[in-house]
């Protein structure tokens, strides 16, 4: 089953909860949500109960797709609320995405067809971003028809496109499943996201990023996703969920590598002509032994392997660094 383009700020909510509260949805009016995003329906369908709705990025046409009335109803008006007067000359809402193919009346008109089930079978034909007239659609992303993208479905996964329409794709699934997918959100490239990736939205999981938390940029690193919102983790495992537009790439320089044979930090000099050969504590220590050769350490525990520092003195004592690290282990033999 298709997963349609949904706000991410959908509550799960029974339905008939849903319409014993939720005011008429009213068509060609603006709604803004509690978290910052906004959107207007301009039609519904009686038939399929579909609502053709679109939503704004920073008061301009983002995205536009389809949702069932009771989903969008369900929202109002303890998420959204229709847009005020005051609201309206502030933030003005501009723009307007063409319509994409409905896949709620394709699915009404295959549940119809009766005896031979040709309509609910037959599969929409290929297309490379042409409309039957002859004009040229442009679509979102550049992908063409043949190639392969990742597409959200359960999780991210492979499938080959066959017929582009704008912003909606018509694409087959690995498993031999065919569905329509939107981009930016449900549709990306394979391999690395690129700049021009993440100016429409697209972060992928480990990715560094900057997001906006109450007016400061922080620095954190994308640890989760649902549709258009990510979960950024921060170094003190807390956790932020917001949207594309409050994060962008870090800026943080990657972190300090020490050069081989350069000092850990001043005053310190390497053990290579001071201590060679093997060596035990004297307390015995489980079996421990350290086996130093040209300013490298090698110690071996009773009952581990061994493991490779660099040594380094100070006054008396010897300190062993990972090589390339600035930190000391917890080793410390005087």
């Amino acid at each position: 089953m298709r997963a349609f383009f949904l706000m991410s700020l959908f509550a799960v909510v029974t339905m008939a909860s849903a319409i014993a509260q939720a005011p008429a949805l009213q068509t060609n009016v603006v709604y803004v949500c509690n978290d910052g995003q906004s959107f207007k329906v301009f039609s519904c369908n009686d038939t399929t109960g579909a609502c053709d709705y679109q939503n704004y990025k920073h008061g301009q046409a983002y995205q536009r797709g389809e949702a069932l009335r009771v989903q969008l109803a369900a929202l109002l008006p303890a998420k959204c609320h229709a847009q005020s007067p005051a609201e309206a000359q502030a933030d003005p809402h501009r723009g307007e995405i063409p319509p994409a193919p409905s896949p709620f009346k394709a699915h009404a008109a295959a549940g119809n067809a009766s005896g031979s089930g040709t309509a609910a079978n037959s599969q929409p034909p290929l297309s490379s971003g042409v409309s039957q007239s002859g004009a040229s659609q442009p679509s979102g992303g550049g992908f063409k028809v043949g190639e392969t993208v990742r597409v959200l479905s359960s999780g991210w996964q492979e499938a080959k496109v066959l017929q582009v329409r704008g912003n909606s794709y018509y694409v087959r699934l690995d498993n031999g499943i065919e569905v329509s997918k939107s981009w930016p959100v449900e549709v990306r490239r394979l391999g690395k996201l690129t700049a021009e990736d993440h100016a429409v939205g697209q972060w992928d999981l480990r990715d560094k990023v900057q997001v906006l938390v109450n007016g400061r940029w922080m620095e954190g690193k994308i640890v989760g996703q649902s549709l258009n919102r990510y979960t950024v983790g921060f170094a003190d495992e807390n956790t932020e969920e917001t949207g594309p537009e409050n994060l962008r790439a870090s800026t943080a320089a990657p972190p300090s590598v020490r050069q081989a044979g350069q000092a850990p930090k001043p005053g310190l000099a390497s053990c290579a002509g001071k201590y060679e050969g093997r060596w035990e504590h004297v307390s015995g220590m489980g079996g421990m032994t350290v086996v130093f050769r040209s300013g490298k350490a090698t110690v071996t525990e009773g009952l581990g392997g061994p493991m490779e520092f660099e040594c380094w003195i100070s006054g008396s004592q010897i300190a062993l660094y990972k090589a390339g690290s600035f930190t000391p282990f917890s080793y410390g033999l005087t």
